[in-house]
C-alpha cells in the first residue's frame, strides 16, 4: 500500500509523521483537520475508518497529547486500536506512541483510570463514563488535548456527547473538536440542521465530502479510462418471473391502501407530507419507524385499527423482502406464520386479524405464492391422506404436484461461475500485484448467504452425480425443503391447538388459584434498604429474566398482536437457521472422521475460495483488503460497497478487479436502490445550500454564549414580597444525582440551567435537590417494570425512612403524547391487551396502582412531567429557597453504618422492626418511638392501651392494642 508522508502544523502539536493514505482526498482531509476543527460529513464507503485512524495516529506519535474518542462502538474502537498498531510501523523512530486504551466499564477503579488519565495518551471512553469523570474531576478537562467524535449524527441538544463538549468547552478553550458522520440524510430534517448541529458541538465548519466532489471523483476515477471501467463493472438484470411480479403488485397495492386508509381516517388530527407517505418511501427499511415517529404525538387519539395498519406497514415491507431473497417454500412458511398470527383462537369472539388480509390483493399473495410451491389442495388437508402410509424420500401427499419455482438469480449466479471457472482454466497463473483469483459473493444479510451457499453447494454435488441434465440444482435443494415443509405443517397446527387448550387450562388454573398466587409473590414491605442496591438497582438479570423458550413450539400464536408479527417470522427464520447449521455442522463434521486416516490438515489456497458474505458496513473495507478478490459479484446493489470497491481499486491499481453487478429489472429492489442514491445526492445538495447561507458563527465559548444577567440571577434572590430580604447565594445551585442516572438526559440539561451537577453512587434515591427532598424519576415504562416487580415500593419505603418530602417523578417522552394510553402495549408482556379497550385498560391499572402506592405512603408526592425539559424547571422550583445538599451525607444515606443516634443499626433485629412496621397504628415516624421505649414483643404484647399511648399517641396505640389483644378463636367460630 503506498504512503504519503504529510507536514501537520506545529499548532495542533503535531510534528513529521508518516501516514497511510493513498488517495489524495483522504490526504487532503486529513491535513484540513489537523490544521481547524471540523464536523466532516462523507459518503458510506469512501473510507471513513482510514481516515479517523490515520488522524488520531498523527496525535499518538506527536507525545503528550490526551485525546479522547466518544461514540464509537466495540467494533470500531477494535478497528481503530489495530489500525493504530499497524501505523506505528511506519513510524519506528517515534518512542512517544502509547496505542490505544479502552475505558468502557464501570469495573475499573477511579485511582486506575485518573492514572490513565494523567499519563496521556488516545482514550476510547463511553460517553457515560466520561461524563462522570468529567463533573467528578477525575480527568484534568483543561490538560485534554481534544475530542474525536464518531457518529456525529446521534448527536443532539440532550445527548452525552453534547453534554461532554459543553464541559469540554467550558474549562478547555484550546483543544479541538472534531466530528466525523457519513449519514449526510440525518442532516436534513428539521429547521437548519446543520447550524443547529454545529451549535451542539461548538464547531463554525462543516466539511462535505460527496461522491461527486471534484477531488474524489478526480481520486476514484484517476487512471482508469472508460473503457476500462464499462468492461470491469458487468451489470446484470435478472428479470422477475411472473408469479414474483404479481406477488410484488399484490403487496404493493397492500401497502398503498393501507397508507390511503391511515390518511383518510387520520387526516383531521395529522399534518402529514405527501412525499413522506409514498409508496415509494415504503420500500425502505426505516421507513416505518419515520411513520411511528410522525404519529407518535397523537398515537393515543388513534383507533385500534389505525394502529393495526402501522405495524402492518412492516410486515408488508418483510414480505417484499423476503419475496426477492428467500426460496418459494421459505417464503410460503412464512405467509403460513403471517396467517397463524392473525387467527383468533377457536371459540373467541375477538378478532386481531390485520384490515390487508381481507383485501383482494392479499388472496392472489397468499394463492400465487402456494402456487409457486405446488398446486393441488392445501397441504393441511391432504397430509390426513397420506398419515397412515409409510412416506418414501422422493413421495408427496397424494393430492399435491411440486412446482418449486427457483429464484432467477440462482440460474445467473451458476452461470457466472462457470464463466469466471472457464476464465481462470484460460489463465490460471494468479493476478498480478500481490492479488489473488479469490471469488467474493456479496449478499444483503446473512441468512441469503446461507441460502447461497446451500443452492452452490447442492450445484456442485448434482455435477458430481451428472444428474444436472435431469433437474437443475435448486430443484433438488427445493425438493428437500418441501419435504421438510410437508412435515413441518402439520406440526405446526397441531402444536397451535395444544397451546389453545393448555391456556384455556392454565387461565383456568390461575383463576381458581388467584388469591393464592397473589399471597405467595414476595412481599417487600419493611424491607430495609439493601447495600446490595448499588448492584442490582432495577432488578438484577438473574430476578427479572426468564429462560427464553423454543419458539416453535411454546409460541402463543394468540398472544401475538400484529406488531409482533416481524419479530415472530425472525425468531422463528433463526430457529431454522440454528437448525440447519448445527445438521451441516454434524454432517462435516462425520465426513472429518472419516477422511482424517487418509488425509491432512492444510490451509486453503486463495486461488480457490468463494467467499460468500453479507453486507457489513466498514467491514467490507477490511474484506476486501484481505482477500483481495479478482472478482466480485453483488447478489444484491448497494451504494456503499460499490463505493468501497472504488477506493479499493484506486488504492491498488496494480490489482486486478472485475465487478459483476446483479440486480431484478423493474423490481422495488432496482427502485429502493436507485432511490437511496437520490436520497444521498439530494441530502449533500441540501448541505451545500445551507452551507452557502450559513450565517458565520463568531464565537463558540460557552461562557460568551450565555446571556451575561444570567450568572448575577443564579447568585441572587430577587423574590421580597411580603417583607423578605433579599438573598444573595455565594454558590450556584447544586444536585446530587446517582451516576446510574447519567444514561438520561436529565443530567445535561440540569447542567445548562446552570445548576452543579454532582455525581454520586446513592442508595437511596435518584436525585437529591436539599437536604430534605429525594427524588425518585421514573420513566413510563420503567414505572410498569417497577410496579411488576414490587422495586417501586421498596425505593419509596427507603426514602419516607431517611427524607422528609419524598417525590415521584414520572417523566413521559417529548416526542410522545403525555398521556398513558401508548404506554398500554408496554405494560402487557404479552401483548394480550384487548383489541377494543386496549390502551384504556393500561392506563387505568397504572393509575389504580398509582392510587395504592399513595394510600401506603401519605407522604408522597408524584409529580408528572411532559419531558426533560420540563423536569429541569421543575427542579428549579423545587429548588427555591432551599438548602444545599451536601453530597457525602446523601451518598451514606441508607448504607445502614450508623443509626440516627450514631448507634449502629445492627442492634435492631430487623425481622422484628419488619413486623412492626406492618402493625395498624404503626407509621414510619412513630415506630421508632415504640423501638427506643419497648424491648422486645413479649413486653409490646403486655403493655396496656395507656402504656402505649405514651409512646405512639392514642389513636394509634387503640390499633396496636386491639391487634394484640385481638380473640382469634371466636373468628374461627364465626368461619365454621
Amino acid at each position: 500500500m503506498s504512503e504519503s508522508q504529510t507536514q501537520p502544523s506545529q499548532s495542533q502539536g503535531v510534528g513529521e509523521v508518516h501516514l497511510s493514505l493513498p488517495l489524495a482526498y483522504q490526504q487532503t482531509l486529513v491535513t484540513e483537520l489537523l490544521d481547524e476543527d471540523a464536523l466532516v460529513i462523507i459518503a458510506r464507503g469512501l473510507g471513513l475508518p482510514r481516515i479517523v485512524t490515520n488522524l488520531i495516529h498523527a496525535y499518538d506519535v506527536a507525545g503528550n497529547n490526551l485525546v479522547l474518542i466518544v461514540g464509537a462502538d466495540d467494533r470500531e474502537i477494535e478497528w481503530i486500536g489495530e489500525g493504530l498498531a499497524e501505523l506505528a510501523t511506519l513510524n519506528k523512530d517515534s518512542m512517544n506512541r502509547t496505542g490505544l486504551t479502552v475505558v468502557n466499564t464501570e469495573m475499573m477503579s477511579l485511582e486506575r483510570r485518573e492514572l490513565l488519565y494523567s499519563a496521556g495518551g488516545v482514550f476510547a471512553v463511553t460517553s457515560r463514563i466520561l461524563v462522570v469523570d468529567m463533573l467528578s474531576d477525575i480527568i484534568a478537562t483543561n490538560k485534554i488535548t481534544g475530542i474525536i467524535v464518531l457518529h456525529a449524527e446521534k448527536v443532539t441538544a440532550t445527548s452525552q456527547e453534547a453534554f461532554i463538549l459543553r464541559l469540554f468547552r467550558e474549562k478547555n478553550k484550546s483543544g479541538f473538536i472534531k466530528a466525523f458522520s457519513d449519514m449526510p440524510e440525518s442532516f436534513t430534517t428539521g429547521f437548519s440542521p446543520l447550524t443547529n448541529m454545529l451549535k451542539h458541538m461548538f464547531l463554525r465548519k462543516a466539511s462535505l465530502w460527496p461522491r461527486f466532489q471534484v477531488l474524489v471523483a478526480e481520486s476514484l476515477e484517476h487512471g482508469t479510462s472508460t473503457h476500462n471501467k464499462l468492461k470491469d463493472v458487468i451489470e446484470i438484470s435478472v428479470s422477475l418471473t411472473p408469479s414474483m411480479k404479481e406477488i410484488q403488485t399484490a403487496v404493493l397495492e397492500c401497502i398503498d391502501i393501507c397508507l390511503r386508509e391511515l390518511r383518510r381516517s387520520n387526516n383531521a388530527i395529522l399534518d402529514l407530507d405527501d412525499d413522506e407517505w409514498a409508496v415509494e418511501n415504503a420500500l425502505h427499511s426505516n421507513f416505518d419507524v419515520r411513520i411511528r415517529r410522525q404519529l407518535d404525538p397523537v398515537w393515543h387519539r388513534l383507533s385500534y385499527k389505525s394502529r393495526q395498519m402501522v405495524a402492518d406497514l412492516t410486515t408488508l415491507r418483510q414480505i417484499l423482502n423476503y419475496l426477492l431473497n428467500y426460496d418459494c417454500v421459505s417464503f410460503n412458511k412464512m405467509l403460513d406464520i403471517v396467517i397463524a398470527a392473525n387467527t383468533p383462537r377457536p371459540g373467541s369472539t375477538r378478532s386481531n386479524s390485520s384490515p390487508w388480509l381481507f383485501l383482494d390483493a392479499a388472496n392472489a399473495l397468499f394463492t400465487v405464492a402456494r402456487q409457486r410451491v405446488y398446486v393441488g389442495a392445501p397441504i393441511s388437508d391432504t397430509i390426513r391422506i397420506a398419515e397412515n402410509r409409510e412416506p418414501q424420500s422422493d413421495l408427496f401427499p397424494a393430492g399435491i404436484t411440486p412446482v418449486l419455482e427457483e429464484q432467477p438469480k440462482w440460474e445467473q449466479l451458476g452461470m457466472l461461475l462457470d464463466e469466471i471457472t472457464a476464465e481462470l482454466f484460460a489463465t490460471p497463473h494468479a493476478t498480478a500485484g500481490g492479488g489473488a483469483n479469490t471469488v467474493l459473493i456479496m449478499g444483503a444479510e446473512e441468512r441469503t448467504c446461507e441460502q447461497i451457499k446451500e443452492y452452490l453447494s447442492e450445484r456442485g454435488h448434482a455435477k458430481s452425480l451428472e444428474e444436472q441434465e435431469d433437474r437443475g440444482a435448486a430443484w433438488h435443494m427445493l425438493r428437500r425443503k418441501l419435504r421438510e415443509y410437508v412435515r413441518w405443517k402439520p406440526g405446526f397446527a397441531n402444536a397451535r391447538q395444544e397451546l389453545f387448550v393448555d391456556k384455556k387450562a392454565d387461565d383456568k388454573k390461575r383463576t381458581a388459584n388467584g388469591d393464592k398466587d397473589k399471597r405467595s409473590e414476595p412481599q417487600f414491605r419493611g424491607r430495609p434498604p439493601p447495600n446490595k442496591r448499588r448492584r442490582v438497582r432495577g432488578g438484577s438479570a438473574s430476578a427479572t429474566s426468564s429462560l427464553r423458550k423454543n419458539t416453535a413450539i411454546a409460541i402463543d400464536l394468540d398472544e401475538v398482536d400484529s406488531s409482533g408479527v416481524v419479530e415472530l417470522l425472525e425468531e422463528t427464520f433463526e430457529n431454522e437457521d440454528i437448525e440447519s447449521s448445527i445438521a451441516r455442522t454434524v454432517a462435516a463434521t462425520e465426513a472429518l472422521d472419516n477422511s482424517l486416516d487418509d488425509h491432512f490438515f492444510e490451509l486453503f489456497d486463495m486461488n480457490d475460495i468463494v467467499a460468500v458474505l453479507p453486507y457489513d458496513g466498514d467491514m467490507d473495507d477490511y474484506v476486501l483488503e484481505e482477500l483481495q478478490p479478482k472478482y466480485v459479484i453483488m447478489y444484491e446493489p448497494d451504494a456503499a460497497f460499490i463505493r468501497r470497491l472504488e477506493v479499493y481499486r484506486a488504492s491498488n491499481r496494480d490489482r486486478q478487479l472485475k465487478i459483476y453487478l446483479m440486480y431484478y429489472g423493474g423490481s422495488i429492489e432496482e427502485q429502493r436502490y436507485l432511490s437511496a442514491v437520490r436520497k444521498e445526492k439530494d441530502a449533500f445538495s441540501k448541505l451545500i445550500r445551507e452551507r452557502g447561507n450559513m450565517a458565520m458563527v463568531m464565537t463558540t465559548d460557552v461562557d460568551e454564549l450565555a446571556a451575561p444577567e444570567d450568572a448575577f440571577l443564579r447568585k441572587v434572590n430577587t423574590r421580597i414580597a411580603g417583607g423578605g430580604r433579599m438573598d444573595v447565594t455565594v454558590a450556584p445551585p447544586r444536585v446530587v444525582v446517582d451516576m446510574r442516572e447519567f444514561r438520561s438526559s436529565l443530567p445535561s440539561l440540569l447542567h445548562g440551567r446552570q445548576l452543579i451537577v454532582v455525581p454520586s453512587m446513592l442508595t437511596v434515591g435518584d436525585y437529591i435537590l436539599s437536604p430534605h427532598i429525594c427524588v425518585e424519576r421514573k420513566s413510563v415504562p420503567d414505572l410498569l417494570s417497577s410496579f411488576r416487580d414490587g422495586r417501586l415500593y421498596t425505593q419509596c419505603e427507603t426514602m419516607t425512612q431517611y427524607y422528609k418530602t419524598v417525590v415521584l417523578l414520572i417523566e413521559f417522552d417529548q416526542n410522545k403524547s403525555f398521556s398513558l394510553d401508548p404506554f398500554s402495549d408496554v405494560s402487557a408482556s404479552t401483548a394480550s391487551v384487548s383489541a377494543g379497550a386496549g390502551g384504556a385498560t393500561g392506563g387505568y391499572d397504572v393509575q389504580a396502582k398509582l392510587v395504592l402506592l399513595v394510600l401506603s405512603f401519605p407522604n408522597l408526592r408524584i409529580i408528572w412531567s411532559s419531558s426533560p425539559y420540563q423536569t429541569a424547571e421543575i427542579f428549579l422550583e423545587l429548588k427555591r429557597h432551599q438548602e444545599e445538599p451536601d453530597p457525602e451525607t446523601a451518598t451514606n444515606v441508607g448504607l445502614d453504618e450508623l443509626g440516627e443516634n450514631g448507634e449502629s443499626s445492627n442492634l435492631y433485629n430487623q425481622a422484628a422492626v419488619d413486623m412492626l412496621r406492618s402493625m395498624p397504628g404503626i407509621t414510619a415516624v412513630n415506630y421508632r418511638n415504640l423501638m427506643y421505649d419497648v424491648e422486645n414483643f413479649q413486653q409490646l404484647c403486655q403493655m396496656s392501651e395507656s402504656d402505649i399511648a405514651k409512646s405512639v399517641g392514642h389513636e394509634a396505640a387503640r390499633k396496636v392494642w386491639k391487634f394484640i389483644n385481638r380473640d382469634l378463636r371466636m373468628r374461627e367460630e364465626e368461619d365454621t
